[in-house]
């Protein structure tokens, strides 16, 4: 294989930078729909059954470990999973 074939796809691969990157753009649009929703941190993560904490880290960067925690998110923003599912996929990096 050719040192600038090798060196291309490395760069596809994704790094912790980007990892980190992806993460907190996540969390800053989660941010916005709540905000857009008129929800507080504390609202928001008691109807998702989460703690402030683990809601405000979400919001931070840090990505939620499962789907099924992206759903409790979703539900805590009063609404279904699906509507979160194209912020997930246009942040996939995040999980990579």
């Amino acid at each position: 294989m050719s040192d600038a074939l090798r060196s291309s796809s490395r760069s596809r691969l994704t790094t912790p930078f980007r990892r980190k990157a992806w993460g907190q753009l996540f969390g800053s649009l989660l941010r916005e729909a709540r905000e857009e929703r008129g929800r507080s941190v504390e609202e928001a993560a008691e109807a998702a059954g989460l703690s402030n904490t683990e809601w405000e880290a979400v919001e931070a960067g840090q990505v939620p470990e499962n789907w099924e925690k992206i759903r409790q998110m979703a539900e805590g923003l009063g609404g279904d999973r699906m509507w979160l599912a194209p912020l997930v996929l246009f942040c996939h990096e995040a999980w990579n």
